[in-house]
């Protein structure tokens, strides 16, 4: 009865409105909001325009990702190329063991092991001619598990191919990945794993907390130093690294209710669920 009435008061604001005007306000009133704000596609997946996303650290950087991305950038301009290059979405101690990462959103792979001089081949090779250099793709299963994601377990890189992959997101498909695998033979793992999985889960859907969060460093602590097998230490440190270097976003979930890259469905809904209440002029919950 609160929505007719507060519909009906809008209505009856506007007595000289045409019967168009009425039913047309009436109808926006319950239109599907629009999509919460969230990180921008970097380039669209479907447009042919080529894009391509290099490492950003927010800290020290000994890998020399500068100077790859102002050979890049220097290469395309020269080349009279309108080729976008981004940013890679990056969690590292500033020390890579296979120097920088260059992403291509539009077809999910990552290169590695590449250096300043190879910027011009790999221009005119993949970038150009839409040709893969092998020698630079990463295959490897000890870095990546999905297209969209780098991770190194033996460092614990963790980085995304674009700025709209939610970490949080990230954390959670790496714990059901990795609670399937566990022999559960140790009690750090079998008992750990599932605690942790059940924080980010809370998380996820905007009713975590701050406890949430010392637990989920309190269980990657102990499952770094006490497990019976390493499979419990590399297990735990995508979280781990996902946590260390991108707090902002796991806070962001549930001190504002908000995922930003727009990943967790939930969180989606409730930010509908706010607007909808917005353009009714009903209080917001």
């Amino acid at each position: 009865m609160g929505i007719i009435k507060s519909l009906t008061r809008k209505l009856e604001g506007k007595k000289s409105a045409s019967l168009e005007e009425k039913l047309s306000e009436w109808k926006s009133c319950f239109t599907e909001p629009e999509t919460p704000p969230r990180a921008a596609a970097f380039c669209d997946p479907h447009a042919k325009k080529e894009c391509v996303t290099l490492c950003a650290p927010s800290g020290k950087c000994d890998c020399g990702c500068e100077d790859v991305r102002r050979a890049l950038v220097e290469e395309l301009e020269c080349r009279g190329l309108d080729i976008k290059v981004g940013n890679l979405k990056v969690g590292c101690g500033g020390t890579c063991r296979h120097g920088p990462l260059m992403g291509f959103p539009q077809k999910q792979f990552f290169y590695v092991d590449f250096k300043v001089e190879d910027v011009p081949r790999i221009v005119e090779e993949t970038l150009v001619r839409g040709k893969l250099i092998f020698p630079f793709l990463s295959l490897n299963s000890e870095r990546s598990y999905r297209s969209d994601i780098y991770f190194d377990k033996h460092t614990g890189l963790i980085a995304s191919i674009d700025e709209t992959v939610c970490m949080v997101d990230v954390a959670r498909y790496f714990l059901n990945f990795e609670d399937q695998l566990s022999c559960g033979k140790c009690v750090p793992c079998r008992i750990g794993m599932k605690r942790a999985l059940e924080c980010v889960e809370r998380i996820a859907t905007g009713n975590g907390s701050e406890e949430d969060l010392t637990q989920i460093r309190v269980l990657c602590k102990v499952m770094e130093e006490t497990p019976n097998c390493d499979f419990a230490v590399t297990s735990i440190r995508p979280l781990n690294s996902a946590i260390t270097y991108f707090e902002d976003e796991f806070r962001m979930h549930f001190e504002k209710k908000l995922c930003s890259a727009g990943k967790c469905k939930e969180l989606v809904e409730h930010q509908k669920k706010i607007k909808t209440r917005e353009r009714l002029g009903l209080r917001t919950q």
